[in-house]
């Protein structure tokens, strides 16, 4: 007995004593899933700022940030039981990064305020998450994606369009945006032929687009169903010169592109469909080369980011 005290002392004199503090940091990356798998490309910005905050003796100086990330599919149900799961089993945390896809932000911010953690999202733009009632501790980065609709109607005056049509999946997120785009063209010249709004298998509704005679059409809607739409639109002939779909900046850069296991319809059809498309987003970077508050231009910051060892070529997709 004597010795295997005489031991433990030995151990306790000798570990290492650190003076900084940890703070925990649980993220929420859609690293897969089939409505946006952007977590990819996320990691390696996160563990540049990681590193960044850690190695700045003028910031967090008493503080280490320690980093988990959980993949949280882009769905609000794996989401919410991994993260409660993580806050559970794991040492305490003190914020939550994320999410990335506005279905699990919701999901997960109406719990973690719970814990008393503020949460923090890098990417979800749904208008709902702006309410400070349903979400206490919630904030982000994001422009709600409503802020963009005045550019889908200026859009629409540049070109001269005075009819579209709107097709929205059936998520409370997309129908606020669109009924947010529905309100901002009243008392304006242009009309609106058709508001469709599907829950799984959006054929009948591309249909009904085409039976209005839509020729702009204006869309809310995750990822892998713009791909469903696509595939009905080349199905019932709603593409071509004519016919515009515009889609949200945040999908992967060729997404019609990916994903087809589960469609009916080959790349080059998918192409077809896609042809003339328009994205509307935020810009992601600044276009002027000027130092910010990390002493990096946006050329830097991305030279930075292509090299990082977290980054992979996946991340570009």
């Amino acid at each position: 007995m004597f010795k295997q005290r005489y031991v433990l002392m030995v151990l306790v004199v000798c570990l290492p004593i650190s003076n900084t503090k940890e703070l925990r940091l649980l993220g929420l990356l859609p690293m897969t899933g089939d409505g946006w798998n952007g977590g990819v490309s996320c990691l390696p910005a996160t563990q540049m700022a990681l590193e960044d905050v850690n190695n700045n003796d003028f910031i967090l100086s008493e503080y280490n940030l320690k980093y988990k990330w959980i993949d949280s599919k882009c769905n609000e149900g794996q989401a919410v039981y991994k993260m409660v799961k993580s806050l559970y089993e794991d040492p305490t945390y003190h914020m939550i990064l994320g999410a990335g896809c506005s279905v699990a932000s919701e999901g997960t911010s109406q719990v973690s305020y719970l814990w008393n953690l503020t949460q923090f999202s890098y990417s979800s733009s749904s208008p709902i998450l702006s309410d400070r009632k349903r979400f206490p501790k919630f904030f982000r980065l994001a422009l709600p994606d409503q802020k963009l609709n005045p550019a889908r109607i200026d859009l629409m005056n540049e070109f001269k369009w005075q009819k579209v049509a709107t097709i929205n999946q059936a998520l409370e997120f997309f129908s606020s945006v669109t009924d947010d785009f529905v309100k901002r063209v009243q008392g304006t010249n242009i009309t609106i032929l058709s508001q469709e709004i599907f829950m799984n298998n959006p054929m009948t509704r591309v249909q009904n687009l085409k039976t209005h005679d839509a020729r702009i059409i204006m869309t809310a809607v995750y990822e892998d169903k713009a791909r469903e739409v696509l595939c009905a639109a080349y199905k019932v002939g709603l593409f071509g010169p004519k016919i515009v779909w515009v889609f949200v900046g945040w999908y992967s850069s060729t997404f019609w592109k990916v994903g087809l296991d589960d469609l009916e319809c080959t790349e080059e059809e998918m192409s077809m469909a896609a042809e003339g498309s328009f994205i509307t987003g935020p810009v992601y970077s600044n276009p002027v080369e000027e130092r910010g508050i990390a002493n990096l231009t946006a050329r830097e910051f991305a030279e930075r980011y292509y090299s990082h060892p977290a980054y992979s070529v996946d991340a570009k997709e």
